[in-house]
């Protein structure tokens, strides 16, 4: 929310009766009140749905013949009161630790290259992203081509191993000095070899979960040069190594930034941080909603952005261009009022296609820019712009 409960309330009922002007029909006490009878598991449902009917209806981008999913965290911060602290166990922030905020962990799995959540989920500060994607595995409906990609804080053997059972396709990037094996292959200067893994003591009960004899994975370990001395290792179970060259597996793992783009556009542009309420049930409405509208806008764009990237093939330009994805979110956010409650859906689509079309960003490839790693200042609930 950018504005007090009050005004977006008075806004909403405002558009809702075609009034020039803000309309106060319903007090933000009656609101709140109404809002507590609405489960957060609502907006899960819809967004499943509209994500399953996307898969069975449009043709949606692969990179070879795999969907390219990839999974990673953030943390939230949220609303200081007594109720969040009550679900959202505050943690000691600041030099000695004794500044507590509440604090969420959040975990998605998002398909990089058709800008789909599929799964989203919020927890307490104290549950890792391991935990968070552990429970992700067996509510995503995966395809058997998918690919999952993940950064250097998730892999351990039991994890590559339980892909394997669960007949996912990965790719992840291994921490330089941690394994074993990876040293012995900087050590012999080697870039690629197949390499089987035992499971550790920890990891056994594994294999009578998926009831297997075996308590071995067969990986592949490649070093990518990214120039400039720097390398990255891969670990990938694409064993085959004719179809999938270095190349093949540096193009595939840079895939994974479109999920950094993503946290972006949620908690940035669409303000994630800024809840509408201070309970815990607001927050989770808040979070699931925002996924839905994140689909929404990913499914609604998806045509117009085909056609976009199809002209400027067609015009020979330097570079493709893009929908502009903030532009076309807020257009979406806006038009939710005509399109859900008055039906005015063919008004939408071309209104849609008419302004995204207008509004596109070229796409620069390759570029690169440090991370810049700031203190983030909490929101503030007490005082809010107009």
């Amino acid at each position: 929310m950018r504005r007090s409960l009050q005004r977006e309330l008075n806004d909403f009922f405002g558009r809702l009766n075609d009034s020039n002007y803000s309309i106060q029909r319903v007090t933000k006490g009656a609101f709140t009140q109404a809002r507590a009878k609405l489960k957060h598991e609502a907006f899960i449902e819809l967004s499943q749905s509209s994500v399953d009917f996307f898969y069975n209806n449009a043709p949606y981008l692969l990179w070879d013949k795999h969907r390219i999913l990839v999974c990673d965290g953030s943390t939230v911060m949220l609303p200081n009161s007594k109720n969040i602290k009550e679900s959202f166990a505050p943690t000691g922030f600041g030099p000695n630790g004794d500044v507590e905020r509440s604090v969420a962990t959040v975990s998605l799995i998002y398909d990089a290259l058709n800008l789909v959540t599929l799964n989203a989920k919020l927890d307490a500060y104290e549950v890792s992203e391991n935990t968070l994607l552990k429970a992700q595995l067996k509510e995503v409906s995966f395809k058997p081509d998918d690919i999952l990609l993940l950064d250097r804080g998730y892999p351990s053997i039991g994890l590559l191993y339980e892909l394997h059972h669960r007949k996912i396709g990965f790719c992840v990037r291994l921490k330089d000095n941690w394994w074993k094996a990876v040293n012995e292959m900087l050590k012999a200067g080697e870039t690629d070899r197949i390499v089987t893994f035992s499971l550790p003591k920890k990891d056994k009960g594994l294999q009578q979960l998926f009831q297997e004899e075996s308590d071995t994975v067969t990986v592949r370990i490649s070093v990518i040069d990214l120039g400039e001395g720097k390398k990255e290792i891969l670990c990938t179970s694409l064993l085959d190594t004719q179809n999938y060259t270095l190349e093949d597996l540096k193009q595939l793992y840079h895939i994974r930034w479109g999920i950094e783009e993503a946290y972006k556009l949620f908690k940035v542009r669409a303000d994630l941080e800024s809840f509408s309420g201070m309970t815990a049930l607001s927050v989770k409405q808040d979070f699931h909603a925002g996924i839905l509208a994140m689909n929404l806008c990913a499914m609604m764009s998806f045509p117009i952005e085909q056609k976009v990237r199809e002209e400027s093939k067609d015009a020979q330009l330097k570079n493709i261009k893009k929908v502009n994805r903030t532009n076309a979110l807020a257009l979406i956010k806006e038009s939710m009022v005509g399109v859900f409650l008055k039906k005015k859906k063919k008004q939408f689509l071309e209104t849609i296609d008419h302004i995204l079309q207008k509004t596109t960003e070229i796409v620069r490839p390759n570029r690169k820019f440090p991370r810049n790693h700031k203190q983030k200042k909490p929101k503030s609930m007490n005082y809010k712009i107009m």
